[in-house]
């Protein structure tokens, strides 16, 4: 994405660059001289052994020995505050896991106890003539078998003692994140007799960012299509083919999810590898805004009616003509992958007046869902409510996305009951969090929450001119036949002559 740089004379730019600069330099301190404080407040011994070997130091004439002490603190104060990706993952990091790992282990009898996941064993009788009660044994906890921290994630393994199911961890769950101050708490079988239980100790999901477009080389592969990070402070990749459904409540942030994803598709579209196909019922409030990319569009019922039909006449010739030859489609500039992206399905499928329309969209959808992923025909749509009587439909959709919904009932609709006892509560997303959610991929892993990037209205137009698609068709609809609806009229049945006795006409 091209940005216009304002064309200002020299003096002004180089003065704007030391501005930035002397900012900066007071940034880190002010920063440095707040965290010498919290130092002092938290730990006043060693910071007053640190000042009064400083003070020494100075005071003997001996400069060496105050660069020795004091240059490595100041160095890293500063890399922390100026390159904080890379001090947490080198430095910080594996000492703040160092430090959860041994609490751990040294207190998981006494937190399993007091969250719950222990069991008490029966007080076994005596030998003795009387057979008097021995007194009641010790609280068994499930043993730690391992303990490992990757980044803001503290994965510990238990092995469940006898007695105990994986439905005793997900009912502690809750209480073992709020002990730990954990951000979030996923919990996972692993074996017969084992439970993973990951704690994310960190949000890297708490600030917002831009959404952006990637590469071009990235997106020349046509399988995975960025849209934002993950957890665990990666990148988060949304798989190419699978037929995906976005469900979130509104202002939760499928804006944002649905133009992450065009975005992740731009330079392909660009390229005439990828044709868009946008269908927005709201009068396209939110498909015109970037209208370059997309090679149809669609802001009313019969226009999205005349659109996925068009796409089903095209996928029925490309499995004909792929049959025999090829199980599978690869994106070409002559075949390209058809994408349709719909915003608000409901008003489609559901809300819409017209009971023709209606059922010629739900054909249209069910045929693009069932067998247009092998020909490169994939479905990319966005919806609030997740029940049945609103999206028939919903099975044929085997990629879920599931932003802040208003219930766990709603959640388990979108992810399944196994997401909701692993941890994805979309229900307990925050509303000032938009474009966060949970992923559940295609091949029924764990879910993954992840969030989307944000796309202002400029940023959508600028990157609909700098990629716009090669390749536009108009939506014509045809005009409805008066004849179509009309009932036959009833002709006018003529006099039979009564017959008299004789057989003659009376």
């Amino acid at each position: 994405m091209t940005r216009v740089q304002d064309a200002s004379p020299l003096a002004s730019r180089v003065l704007a660059v030391v501005v930035r600069l002397i900012r900066r330099v007071v940034a880190v301190l002010v920063w440095c001289v707040r965290g010498g404080a919290r130092l002092g407040w938290s730990a006043p011994v060693p910071a007053l052994l640190l000042t009064a070997a400083g003070w020494v130091a100075v005071a003997s004439g001996r400069p060496a020995f105050v660069v020795a002490v004091f240059g490595p603190i100041v160095a890293q104060m500063v890399w922390c505050r100026c390159w904080t990706a890379s001090f947490q993952r080198f430095c910080a990091g594996p000492v703040v896991g160092w430090r959860r790992r041994r609490w751990i282990r040294r207190h998981w009898v006494r937190l399993a106890t007091s969250c719950g996941l222990s069991i008490v064993p029966p007080p076994a009788k005596s030998r003795g003539r009387r057979g008097e009660l021995l007194p009641r044994p010790d609280p068994v906890v499930p043993r730690l078998r391992s303990v490992t921290s990757v980044g803001p994630r503290l994965r510990v393994r238990l092995v469940l003692r006898s007695g105990q199911t994986l439905d005793d961890v997900y009912a502690a769950s809750e209480r073992l994140r709020t002990a730990l101050n954990a951000a979030r708490v996923r919990v996972d079988p692993a074996g017969a007799v084992n439970a993973a239980v990951t704690f994310t100790m960190t949000d890297l999901l708490a600030g917002a960012f831009d959404a952006r477009v990637p590469a071009v080389e990235v997106a020349g592969g046509l399988d995975r299509v960025w849209m934002g990070r993950a957890e665990d402070g990666g990148d988060w990749w949304l798989p190419l083919g699978p037929h995906t459904l976005v469900v979130g409540c509104s202002g939760s942030g499928k804006g944002s999810v649905f133009w992450s994803f065009a975005f992740g598709l731009a330079p392909a579209v660009h390229a005439g590898l990828v044709r868009l196909y946008g269908v927005d019922l709201k009068g396209g409030m939110e498909v015109l805004v970037g209208a370059d990319l997309f090679s149809m569009r669609a802001t009313n019922a019969a226009e999205a009616v005349v659109v996925l039909e068009h796409l089903v006449e095209s996928m029925t010739a490309r499995t004909t003509a792929l049959a025999g030859t090829a199980r599978s489609h690869t994106a070409t500039v002559e075949a390209p992958l058809h994408v349709v992206m719909i915003d608000e399905l409901a008003a489609l499928t559901a809300y819409c007046p017209d009971r023709d329309l209606r059922q010629r969209a739900e054909l249209a959808i069910n045929l693009l869902c069932s067998q247009g992923r092998a020909p490169g025909f994939v479905m990319f749509a966005c919806l609030q409510d997740p029940r049945k009587e609103v999206i028939p439909s919903r099975g044929l959709f085997t990629q879920m996305v599931g932003l802040r919904l208003k219930d766990a009932t709603e959640t388990s609709m979108v992810l399944g009951d196994a997401a909701l006892l692993s941890g994805a509560h979309c229900h307990r997303i925050a509303r000032t969090a938009p474009g966060t959610g949970y992923v559940v991929p295609e091949d029924g892993g764990y879910p993954i929450r992840v969030r989307a990037g944000y796309a202002s209205d400029t940023a959508i137009r600028q990157v609909a001119q700098a990629m716009a698609t090669p390749f536009t068709q108009a939506v014509v609809v045809p005009e409805p036949d008066p004849d179509a609806g009309r009932m036959p009229r009833p002709r006018a049945s003529r006099p039979r002559a009564r017959q008299g006795e004789g057989g003659e006409a009376a």
